[in-house]
């Protein structure tokens, strides 16, 4: 048997819980038992199949919870010192972390006890099992319970990869059109209810298609690539980038007016065009053409009117020789 120390957060073999986890592949339970005798007999039915941890109340349960994520399933009493078990269960089903929230919790009541059992039931406890514990019912349970859990967690696995999937370009790893549409519309949403700033910057890299005819469509993807990679490093934490045609990119930007895009369209512009884009042992020139919008100050009512508004100007921009930004619709306001 590989024993359960007696009390406050240990993990087997007396090491710290980080520790057992990298030592012990085994999938992670959490016992909250205040009584050492019971905490050891279930480490004498289920170590050889599990790795255990063992909190004596629910308060320190609720802190190795928050600590560690790797736990898979809890087991408890109920009568405890400090946090019951009951007040553990409320805890860990109102949690905001989806794993927390739907996590097994296996209680263990007397027979006699159907009050406990009926409460437990009613604060989101999975199942139950009485003492004196049986072996065979605790291991079977046990067993139920993680693969079930497993089970939804693969697939919770598998629908966040189909969204993502869903919402991201395969290529640069940013948003693609569909998710750029979906987010700047509640981001126009917001800015027309608290009278905010919002603006876009579109984006088309120079001379594209002349990259692809010279050197092929994965020296193109290349460039897309690149470009990717200093929009994502100049853009804050708050916006949005994503490309949402071949060349085409777009950010954006919440918050931000006129003068505050035109300023990091600039900025972009100048990275673009200071990056050493490498073809063979040649340095091929990359530039981009930009253009920029701004809720409230041009004449827009949807997210797609706006991005309209930027395509305009980027245009203008292209035909004002490229490699640069436009910000209005005279296309005299242009930067190089």
């Amino acid at each position: 048997m590989t024993p359960i120390t007696p009390a406050g957060s240990t993990a087997l073999n007396a090491v710290k819980p980080e520790q057992s986890i990298k030592l012990n592949p085994l999938p992670l339970i959490l016992v909250v038992e205040d009584s050492q005798t019971t905490a050891a007999l279930l480490s004498k039915y289920l170590s050889g199949t599990y790795c255990l941890l063992h909190a004596k109340d629910g308060q320190l349960a609720w802190e190795m919870l928050e600590q560690n994520h790797n736990i898979a399933l809890v087991i408890t009493d109920i009568h405890m010192p400090n946090m019951s078990g009951h007040q553990l269960l409320v805890k860990i089903r109102k949690s905001e972390d989806a794993q927390h929230k739907n996590m097994p919790v296996i209680v263990m009541t007397t027979a006699e006890d159907n009050v406990d059992r009926n409460l437990s039931f009613l604060n989101g406890a999975n199942d139950f099992i009485t003492k004196p514990i049986d072996e065979m019912e605790m291991v079977s349970r046990v067993n139920v319970h993680y693969r079930l859990a497993q089970t939804i967690r693969e697939l919770e696995t598998s629908r966040k990869a189909l969204a993502e999937q869903a919402t991201t370009d395969s290529l640069t790893k940013l948003k693609n059109r569909r998710a750029f549409f979906d987010v700047g519309t509640k981001a126009l949403a917001t800015a027309r209810r608290y009278v905010s700033d919002l603006s876009v910057i579109l984006l088309d890299i120079d001379f594209f298609k002349k990259i692809n005819d010279t050197y092929g469509h994965s020296v193109g993807d290349d460039a897309i690539v690149l470009v990717a990679d200093v929009l994502t490093q100049l853009a804050r934490t708050e916006d949005t980038v994503a490309r949402i045609g071949g060349e085409e990119f777009a950010i954006l930007l919440p918050g931000t007016n006129r003068l505050g895009t035109a300023v990091l369209a600039e900025r972009v512009r100048s990275a673009i065009e200071r990056e050493q884009f490498i073809v063979g042992d040649k340095i091929h020139p990359m530039t981009a053409s930009i253009g920029i919008a701004s809720f409230g100050v041009d004449p827009a009512e949807t997210i797609d009117q706006l991005l309209g508004v930027a395509d305009n100007r980027l245009y203008l921009a292209k035909n004002a020789g490229r490699n640069r930004i436009c910000v209005n619709d005279e296309g005299k306001a242009t930067f190089a």
